[in-house]
């Protein structure tokens, strides 16, 4: 029986800023409904690698192939081509991505927020937007929130309509990038308690995160990225129960898990 291809295909991925190499050849597989959460120390390419996946960083070499579609760029006589804005941005709408910082505009509501890129992108009448938006901030808890401003809402609340946002979009692959950063502590748990549910709700997500106890109950999979390269990978109980690594050990010692 073949074994059915991944939904992303990162194969040896290299990413430099200046002469700095952040990625140096990273292979990393997700098949559909995967929760894969990326951990590892400040600087080892954690947000880099999700930031090329979704094409807000330009990467140097490898491929990343999202549902059979190589992503970024064509080659073409033996050389690579950036692809055009147009192409970009259909292919950066297969991936829905959640910031640490929100990113919501504070001059639309919640639901103004949500229907933003199903109006652009999607080109939906405006009632039909409306209604999916009202279906996702439901999802999230905020059913009550539609027509607040983002200067209404909590942290948590404003976290809770990013994410809206980007499942709004029906992406084929959700990036959440240390989501619950910003907030306070006592926030972070509603926002973690939502990317829980999206997970059972059989999402496909790539997670980098530094909430470890979070890591180790939603994940399919873990990756402990270091300097760059995945340096160990495995099923959560493996990566925190068993870690094969020193340096593995050593960084989870280092944090609360």
């Amino acid at each position: 029986m073949n074994k059915p291809q991944p939904l992303l295909a990162i194969r040896g991925l290299t990413k430099q800023f200046g002469a700095v190499e952040v990625l140096k050849g990273v292979d990393l597989d997700l098949n559909q409904g995967d929760v894969v959460s990326i951990i590892g120390s400040s600087g080892s390419g954690k947000t880099t690698l999700l930031r090329c996946v979704n094409l807000l960083e330009e990467y140097q070499g490898g491929d990343i192939v999202l549902d059979g579609e190589t992503i970024g760029y064509r080659s073409a006589n033996g050389r690579r081509h950036r692809l055009g804005d147009r192409e970009l941005s259909r292919q950066r709408a297969m991936t829905g991505m959640v910031f640490q910082s929100f990113n919501l505009f504070p001059h639309l509501s919640a639901a103004g927020n949500v229907m933003l890129g199903l109006r652009k992108v999607l080109k939906l009448p405006k009632a039909e937007a409306r209604a999916i938006a009202e279906k996702w901030l439901a999802r999230v808890g905020l059913a009550a929130r539609a027509d607040h401003y983002p200067s209404q809402l909590s942290g948590g609340q404003q976290q809770r309509v990013a994410i809206a946002r980007a499942l709004a979009m029906n992406p084929k692959l959700v990036l959440l990038d240390e989501v619950t950063s910003a907030l306070d502590p006592e926030l972070v748990q509603e926002v973690l308690n939502t990317v829980k549910g999206i997970a059972e709700d059989g999402a496909t997500l790539l997670i980098v995160t530094h909430e470890m106890r979070f890591a180790r109950d939603v994940s399919s999979r873990v990756v402990f990225m270091e300097q760059g390269r995945i340096h160990e990978e495995g099923p959560a109980a493996e990566i925190f129960g068993n870690p094969k690594s020193a340096r593995l050990a050593e960084f989870l010692r280092n944090t609360r898990h």
